[in-house]
Protein backbone atom coordinates (compact mmCIF):
# COMPACT_ATOMS: atom_id res chain seq x y z
CA UNK A 1 0.00 0.00 0.00
CA UNK A 2 0.98 3.53 -0.58
CA UNK A 3 1.05 6.60 1.45
CA UNK A 4 -1.08 9.23 0.33
CA UNK A 5 -0.14 12.81 0.85
CA UNK A 6 -2.81 14.53 3.59
CA UNK A 7 -3.88 17.80 1.81
CA UNK A 8 -5.29 20.76 4.27
CA UNK A 9 -8.88 21.71 4.06
CA UNK A 10 -9.45 24.45 1.06
CA UNK A 11 -9.63 27.33 3.82
CA UNK A 12 -6.17 26.65 5.62
CA UNK A 13 -5.06 26.79 1.85
CA UNK A 14 -1.74 29.27 1.98
CA UNK A 15 -2.88 32.54 -0.05
CA UNK A 16 -6.44 31.48 0.07
CA UNK A 17 -8.79 33.93 2.34
CA UNK A 18 -12.31 32.88 3.36
CA UNK A 19 -14.67 35.55 1.64
CA UNK A 20 -17.05 37.19 3.27
CA UNK A 21 -20.26 38.33 1.93
CA UNK A 22 -20.79 42.28 2.61
CA UNK A 23 -23.40 43.14 4.68
CA UNK A 24 -26.80 44.31 3.33
CA UNK A 25 -26.96 48.20 2.72
CA UNK A 26 -29.81 49.89 5.32
CA UNK A 27 -31.63 50.32 2.59
CA UNK A 28 -32.22 46.72 1.72
CA UNK A 29 -32.92 46.28 4.91
CA UNK A 30 -35.52 48.43 5.35
CA UNK A 31 -36.81 46.93 2.14
CA UNK A 32 -37.36 43.14 2.98
CA UNK A 33 -38.63 44.49 6.34
CA UNK A 34 -41.22 46.53 4.77
CA UNK A 35 -42.41 43.81 2.51
CA UNK A 36 -42.30 40.98 4.70
CA UNK A 37 -44.24 42.96 7.55
CA UNK A 38 -46.77 43.35 4.33
CA UNK A 39 -47.56 39.78 3.80
CA UNK A 40 -46.57 40.74 0.36
CA UNK A 41 -45.29 37.43 -1.77
CA UNK A 42 -45.02 38.78 -4.97
CA UNK A 43 -43.18 41.97 -3.47
CA UNK A 44 -40.61 39.24 -2.05
CA UNK A 45 -40.11 37.45 -5.39
CA UNK A 46 -39.39 40.78 -7.39
CA UNK A 47 -36.98 41.48 -4.68
CA UNK A 48 -35.07 38.72 -4.68
CA UNK A 49 -35.05 38.42 -8.41
CA UNK A 50 -33.59 42.32 -7.88
CA UNK A 51 -31.04 42.16 -5.25
CA UNK A 52 -30.30 38.55 -4.95
CA UNK A 53 -30.32 37.41 -8.50
CA UNK A 54 -31.98 34.09 -7.67
CA UNK A 55 -32.29 31.86 -11.02
CA UNK A 56 -35.28 31.71 -13.24
CA UNK A 57 -36.74 27.78 -12.09
CA UNK A 58 -36.83 29.27 -8.44
CA UNK A 59 -38.38 32.72 -9.44
CA UNK A 60 -40.86 30.85 -11.53
CA UNK A 61 -42.10 29.21 -8.52
CA UNK A 62 -45.51 29.22 -7.31
CA UNK A 63 -47.10 31.61 -4.69
CA UNK A 64 -46.98 28.82 -2.10
CA UNK A 65 -43.33 28.53 -2.18
CA UNK A 66 -42.91 32.64 -1.71
CA UNK A 67 -45.34 32.61 1.08
CA UNK A 68 -43.78 29.46 3.26
CA UNK A 69 -39.93 31.87 2.44
CA UNK A 70 -41.85 35.19 3.58
CA UNK A 71 -43.17 33.46 6.63
CA UNK A 72 -39.99 31.69 7.44
CA UNK A 73 -37.94 35.26 6.45
CA UNK A 74 -40.32 36.85 8.85
CA UNK A 75 -39.51 34.38 11.81
CA UNK A 76 -35.64 34.59 11.34
CA UNK A 77 -36.18 38.53 12.14
CA UNK A 78 -35.67 40.08 15.15
CA UNK A 79 -37.05 43.13 14.04
CA UNK A 80 -40.52 41.50 13.12
CA UNK A 81 -40.59 39.87 16.59
CA UNK A 82 -44.83 41.40 16.71
CA UNK A 83 -44.94 39.05 13.80
CA UNK A 84 -43.34 36.17 14.79
CA UNK A 85 -46.38 34.53 16.07
CA UNK A 86 -49.10 34.85 13.02
CA UNK A 87 -46.00 33.58 11.09
CA UNK A 88 -45.02 30.30 12.93
CA UNK A 89 -49.17 29.66 13.04
CA UNK A 90 -49.62 29.90 9.50
CA UNK A 91 -46.31 27.67 8.71
CA UNK A 92 -47.63 25.01 11.53
CA UNK A 93 -51.34 24.87 9.36
CA UNK A 94 -49.30 24.10 6.21
CA UNK A 95 -47.01 22.10 8.49
CA UNK A 96 -43.95 24.07 8.39
CA UNK A 97 -41.78 24.69 10.88
CA UNK A 98 -39.58 28.45 11.56
CA UNK A 99 -36.37 26.62 9.98
CA UNK A 100 -34.84 28.29 7.36
CA UNK A 101 -33.29 24.98 5.93
CA UNK A 102 -36.38 22.39 6.19
CA UNK A 103 -39.85 22.10 5.84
Amino acid sequence: MRDRAVLPPARDEVGVTPVQPAAPSPEYETELRTLLAARDWDALREFTRRHNQIPDDIYVQEQHFWEVLLHKLTCSRIDLLGLHDDSRGWLERHGYTTDLGGT
